[in-house]
C-alpha cells in the first residue's frame, strides 16, 4: 500500500527580518485607518500613556507609513498582537492585487481577502465568468511561521451589461452585489449619492436575479475536485504568489504548499469501518456487503401493500420499475430478494394523474374517495414517478413533491420518489440506483440495513443540522436522538431563533434517556456550525434543572462542510489526490479534517463512481475543559463521527458528512414547505424524509 504525501493549500513565510514601525494618532487626520481597541499594539502605553484605562475605543493608524501628526512605535511582530498583524498583512495583499495586478477584489467582514480572476478562456455572451480565490493569514495553526492559506471558492457570473441596461431586464431591488473598478461592493452603497455613475457598475448574478430571469443554474461538478481544486489553486499561486514583487510583501519559505507534519496526522482505528448485519456478521463495504450478508434488522410488517402514482406519460416506465421491483434487473434479483421486503403490488390504489404540472388534487381525491379507503392491517408503501427532475422540482413554486410526501405522511403511507429518467438508464444503468432504492425503503418502513457494531455506552448523541432556504428562513432541525450503535430515536424541528425550545428538547431526551438507562455518562452535541455561548447556556441550565444524580459534560462537535474558503489538503502520491478515508488532520486549536469516502487503506479497490468528497472540519468542545487533555477522548470522538458517516442510508457509498447533522439538514429542507403547523406524530420516529 502506497504512502501518502500529505500537503496542505498553505504557503509559510517568514516574519519581518527587523521590527517594524508603525504610525498612530488619537485623530483621525485623514488618510489613515481607524482601529478598535482589540488591535492596539501591546506596548501602545508606551506613546499614549493611560490609553488602555480611559475607556478609549479607536486610534488611528498609517500603519508603517510616515505622516505628520502621527507617533511612531516599533513592532515586532512575532509577540505583537496578531490581529494587527493580520490587518497589516491583508492591507498588503489587498494593495497587491488592487493597485499592482489591477485584479477584482472583495474584502471580508474581518479583512480577509477574496481575488476574484476573470476566467478568458470561459467564452458566455451574458456573463463574465471570474473564479474567485481568499487569502486568509494564520499564525503557527500548522507550523512554526506565519502562513498564508489559499482556498478556490469557486465561480461567480457578471453580467457584461452594466446596471442601466440591466435594469430594463429586471428589477434593480434584486440587485445585492455589483463590481465597481477593481472592488466588489454592495449594490446599495454603490448607488448613493447624488449622481452615482452606474454605467460602469455591473451586477453579479444571485438567485433572486437567476430566478426573474429564469437563469438556470450550473450542473453540479461530478468529477474529481480534489484534482481540480489543486490545479486552479496551483496556477493562481505560480503566477500570482510566487515572483519577487510578491515576496517582498510577504517572503514565502517555498514555491509549494507545505507538506503536513507526521506529528498532525493520524487515523481512526480500522474497526470503526466494520458494519453489523444479519446475526452480527460483519462488512465493511455495502455496495458489495448488503446482499450478502443482509440487513441487520428486517421490516416488522407482515402484509405490506406498494402501490405507484405516476404520470399518464410514463405508463411504460411504471411498468417498468414495477416489474424490476417483483423480478429484478441484472444481478439485482428484486426488492424482496435483496432487502427481504415481502409484498404485493395493489393495484386497487395506484393512481395514474393526467395534470403533469399539478397532481395533487388528484391525488388528494383519490384518498378522499371512501371508495378508496386504506386498509387497517395493512403497511402501505408508495413508489411516485415524479414528472420531474430534482433540479426541477427545486425550482417549483408550489413544491408539488413536498405537498405529496405531505399528504401520505398524514395518511401513515410510507413512499419513495422515483425520476423517471433514471429507470430508463441506458445499459441497464438502473440497477445500482435499485439497490440504494431498496435499502432505503428498508430504512422507512423500520428495518434496519446495518448498525455500529461498537458496545451500547450509557451516552447520548444528539445531531443539530440545518437548511438555509432561498427565502432566507432558517430552519434547525434538532434533538435528532441517537445511542452510539448509530440507532435512530426520533426528531423535531425548530426555527433558528428558537433556542430554548431546541434545548428544552434536548433535556427532554436527556431525561428520557435517563428513565430508561440511568443518567448518560455525557451527553454528545453534533452541531452544523460552531455553538456560541448564547446557544449553549439555555442547554446548560435545562440540564442542571433535570437534577442528574452526577454532572453531566458536554461534548459540542462542530460539523463544517470544507467547501470553500478553508483549509484543504491533498495526497500527492496519488494522482487522483484524495487523502485515504479516516485520516484526521489536527490543524490547530482543537480542529481537525477528517476524511471520509471510499478509498480505504485496507482495500485497494477504489471506484470513482463513488465519489471524490472533501474532508469535513471538526472543532472539539467540552464544559468539562479537563477531557479536552485525554487524547484517547478526542480520538474516540473523531472515530464516533466517523462511524456516523457509514449509517447514511440513502446511498451505499460511505458519505463526508455524519448523519446527525446530515439528516436533521434533509428534515429542514423539506419541513418549511409542509402546510401543516407540525409533523404528525408517527413522522418524528421514522426515517420518512429519506
Amino acid at each position: 500500500m502506497a504512502e501518502q504525501n500529505l500537503s496542505f493549500n498553505i504557503l509559510t513565510f517568514d516574519w519581518p527580518a527587523t521590527n517594524l514601525t508603525f504610525y498612530f494618532s488619537k485623530e483621525d487626520l485623514e488618510f489613515c485607518s481607524r482601529i478598535h481597541k482589540t488591535l492596539f499594539p501591546k506596548n501602545i502605553e508606551s506613546i499614549f500613556p493611560g490609553i488602555l484605562g480611559d475607556g478609549t475605543e479607536f486610534i488611528y493608524t498609517t500603519f508603517d507609513y510616515q505622516k505628520e501628526g502621527f507617533t511612531p512605535l516599533s513592532l515586532d511582530f512575532k509577540i505583537e498582537n496578531e490581529d494587527l498583524v493580520r490587518k497589516y498583512y491583508n492591507r498588503q495583499i489587498s494593495y497587491y492585487f488592487q493597485k499592482i495586478k489591477c485584479q477584482v477584489v472583495k474584502k471580508g467582514f474581518i479583512g480577509q481577502n477574496q481575488v476574484w480572476v476573470k476566467a478568458t478562456k470561459i467564452v458566455n455572451p451574458q456573463f463574465d465568468i471570474y473564479l474567485k480565490f481568499s487569502l486568509k493569514i494564520q499564525f503557527g495553526n500548522v507550523s512554526d511561521s506565519p502562513e498564508l492559506l489559499l482556498s478556490y471558492d469557486g465561480k461567480s457570473k457578471v453580467f457584461k451589461k452594466d446596471v442601466p441596461a440591466l435594469v430594463k431586464q429586471v428589477s434593480q431591488s434584486l440587485f445585492i452585489r455589483v463590481i465597481k473598478g477593481n472592488a466588489v461592493c454592495s449594490f446599495d452603497d454603490v448607488n448613493t449619492g447624488p449622481k452615482p455613475d452606474l454605467k460602469k457598475v455591473y451586477p453579479i448574478l444571485n438567485l433572486k436575479i437567476a430566478k426573474a430571469l429564469k437563469i438556470d443554474p450550473d450542473p453540479l461538478q461530478k468529477s474529481n475536485r480534489y484534482k481540480s481544486y489543486l490545479e486552479v489553486v496551483n496556477k493562481f499561486k505560480d503566477f500570482f504568489l510566487c515572483n519577487d514583487e510578491f515576496k517582498k510583501m510577504i517572503p514565502l519559505h517555498a514555491d509549494d504548499f507545505y507538506n503536513v507534519p507526521e506529528r498532525l496526522i493520524d487515523y481512526v482505528d480500522d474497526q470503526s469501518n466494520e458494519l453489523e448485519f444479519e446475526n452480527k456478521k460483519r462488512g465493511r463495504t455495502p455496495k458489495s456487503d448488503f446482499r450478502k450478508l443482509k440487513p441487520f434488522k428486517g421490516i416488522d410488517h407482515k402484509n405490506l401493500h406498494l402501490f405507484f402514482i405516476y404520470n399518464a406519460d410514463d405508463q411504460s416506465t411504471k411498468d417498468k420499475l414495477q416489474k424490476y421491483l417483483e423480478t429484478g434487473l441484472a444481478h439485482y434479483k428484486g426488492l424482496y430478494d435483496y432487502a427481504g421486503i415481502l409484498f404485493h403490488t395493489d393495484e386497487s390504489k395506484t393512481i395514474c394523474f393526467q395534470d403533469r404540472y399539478n397532481p395533487y388534487p388528484e391525488i388528494q381525491n383519490f384518498f378522499d374517495n371512501p371508495d378508496h379507503a386504506l386498509a387497517t392491517d395493512v403497511k402501505y408503501l408508495a413508489i411516485y414517478l415524479t414528472p420531474f427532475s430534482k433540479e426541477e422540482t427545486r425550482m417549483q413554486e408550489e413544491r408539488v413533491y413536498v405537498k405529496v410526501k405531505e399528504l401520505l405522511l398524514k395518511r401513515n403511507i410510507a413512499c419513495q420518489f422515483v425520476e423517471p429518467s433514471t429507470v430508463e438508464a441506458p445499459n441497464d444503468g438502473f440497477k445500482w440506483s435499485l439497490t440504494t432504492m431498496s435499502v432505503t425503503i428498508l430504512a422507512k418502513l423500520g428495518g434496519i440495513p446495518w448498525r455500529l457494531p461498537a458496545p451500547l455506552e450509557k451516552e447520548l448523541i444528539v445531531g443539530v443540522g440545518a437548511f438555509k432556504h432561498p427565502d432566507e428562513v432558517r430552519y434547525i432541525s434538532s434533538a435528532f436522538s441517537f445511542d452510539n450503535s448509530g440507532h435512530f430515536n426520533e426528531f423535531e424541528y425548530f426555527m433558528s431563533h428558537e433556542t430554548n425550545l431546541l434545548a428544552g428538547s434536548i433535556a427532554t431526551k436527556v431525561k428520557e434517556f435517563a428513565d430508561k438507562y440511568e443518567s448518560p455518562s455525557r451527553l454528545i452535541i453534533h452541531f452544523y456550525k460552531r455553538l456560541s455561548e448564547d446557544e449553549l447556556r439555555p442547554i446548560e441550565q435545562a440540564l442542571q434543572e433535570l437534577q442528574l444524580t452526577r454532572p453531566l459534560p458536554i461534548f459540542i462537535i462542530s460539523i463544517n462542510k470544507t467547501e470553500a474558503k478553508d483549509i484543504i489538503a491533498f495526497d500527492t502520491n496519488w494522482t487522483e489526490r484524495m487523502p485515504y478515508s479516516g485520516t484526521y488532520i489536527y490543524i490547530g486549536n482543537k480542529k481537525y479534517l477528517l476524511f471520509n469516502s471510499s478509498r480505504h487503506l485496507t482495500n485497494t479497490s477504489f471506484h470513482s463512481a463513488d465519489g471524490f468528497p472533501f474532508p469535513i472540519k471538526l472543532s472539539i468542545d467540552c464544559t468539562d475543559k479537563k477531557q479536552l487533555e485525554n487524547e484517547a477522548t478526542i480520538k474516540q470522538l473523531i472515530d464516533q463521527v466517523y462511524q456516523f458517516s457509514r449509517m447514511y442510508w440513502k446511498s451505499l457509498a460511505q458519505q463526508n458528512l455524519p448523519v446527525t447533522v446530515k439528516y436533521p439538514e434533509m428534515v429542514a429542507e423539506i419541513a418549511p414547505y409542509m402546510q401543516g403547523d407540525e409533523l404528525p406524530d408517527n413522522a418524528l420516529n421514522n426515517l420518512w424524509f429519506l
